[in-house]
This record gives structure tokens, C-alpha cells and sequence, in this order.
């Protein structure tokens, strides 16, 4: 059999075969790409660009003046000329009365959160002072039961004392014999 060649070649340059090939044996080749052209998928992209901009148009946004919105509290750029009698940065409500009602509704707040502070204030103190009360009534009670207590115990002694001395002159009328004969033995160990 013959040598048998692999459709696949694994080194390009360890071929066998002529060096030199000529015109004739080599076909040409089209560079065209087979398949659809490109120029169908950039017309298919912009068409689905224009689909996207018709469905979801640009929102779209207005100024300050447009909708009428009043210019108030804004500082003044540098280099803006200052009207004279006018606060530095400020441009104020002309209508004096509604600016009345506004600063008197904010002092009688301000007025009523004081108050609301000074009335709680006041609730505060009065606990601590009914609470000092009562301790001082507990210290009070305290004190009274260790005296009681105290008395207690003193009255207890004076009794043990005068039962011990009745006791003592019943052992010295009955004589020396009687009180040896009661006496406790007692032993001692060395």
C-alpha cells in the first residue's frame, strides 16, 4: 500500500511536495463572505434604533421660569450688582402682612414649644420633690424599727439580768452544800 495522507496537515511546513507550485495548480479564491451581505444587518440596526427613539421619545425637561417656579433665598452670583437697600444675597416677599402672619405663626410655636418645655420642667421638679419625700419617709420608718428593736433587745437583757440575780440569791439562802451538789463537773484534759 501507499502512504496515506490525512485530510488535516498537522505542521504546515513539514509537507512533502513541491516547493515551487505554479499558477495553474492553485484556484482562485473569492474573497467575497458567503452568507447574508453586511450591509442588510446595519439597515436591520438602524431600523431598530429608529423603532427604539419612536417608542420611547426623550422626556422633556424645563426650567425655573418656564414653570413659573419664584425665585426666593437664592444667593447672588459674584460680579451681580447689588440693588442698594437690599439684603446681601436675599430677595424678600414684598407683602408685609403675609410675612407678619408667617414670623407671628412661627414665634407663637417657638412661644408654645418653650412654654411645653418650661410646664415639663415644672412636672420634673414636683416628682423630685414628692420622691425626696418619700425617701425621707422610708429613712424615717427605717430608723423607727431599729429603735424598736433596740428597746426590744434592752428590755430582754434587763429581764435575763433580774432572773439571774433571783437566781443567785436562791443559791446563797440554800448554803454551800446546795450549791456544790449543783455545780457542773468539769473535766480537763493535759
Amino acid at each position: 500500500m501507499g502512504v496515506v495522507r490525512t485530510k488535516t496537515i498537522k505542521n504546515k511546513h513539514a509537507g512533502g511536495g513541491p516547493s515551487s507550485k505554479s499558477s495553474k495548480d492553485i484556484a482562485p479564491k473569492s474573497k467575497k463572505p458567503k452568507g447574508t451581505p453586511p450591509s442588510k444587518q446595519v439597515k436591520d440596526k438602524g431600523r431598530e434604533a429608529l423603532l427604539r427613539k419612536l417608542k420611547n421619545p426623550k422626556k422633556r425637561t424645563y426650567t425655573d421660569e418656564q414653570l413659573g417656579i419664584p425665585t426666593l433665598n437664592k444667593i447672588t452670583p459674584v460680579g451681580v450688582v447689588k440693588p442698594r437697600g437690599k439684603k446681601k444675597g436675599k430677595v424678600f416677599v414684598d407683602d408685609r402682612e403675609s410675612m407678619s402672619t408667617i414670623l407671628s405663626l412661627v414665634q407663637a410655636e417657638k412661644n408654645g414649644q418653650i412654654e411645653s418645655k418650661m410646664i415639663k420642667a415644672r412636672q420634673m421638679e414636683e416628682i423630685r420633690e414628692a420622691r425626696k419625700v418619700e425617701q425621707a419617709k422610708k429613712e424615717q420608718d427605717k430608723k423607727n424599727k431599729l429603735e424598736d428593736a433596740k428597746d426590744a433587745l434592752r428590755k430582754k437583757r434587763k429581764r435575763k439580768g433580774a432572773d439571774e440575780e433571783e437566781s443567785l440569791k436562791e443559791y446563797t439562802s440554800a448554803g454551800t452544800k446546795a450549791g456544790k451538789a449543783k455545780t457542773k463537773k468539769r473535766v480537763s484534759f493535759a
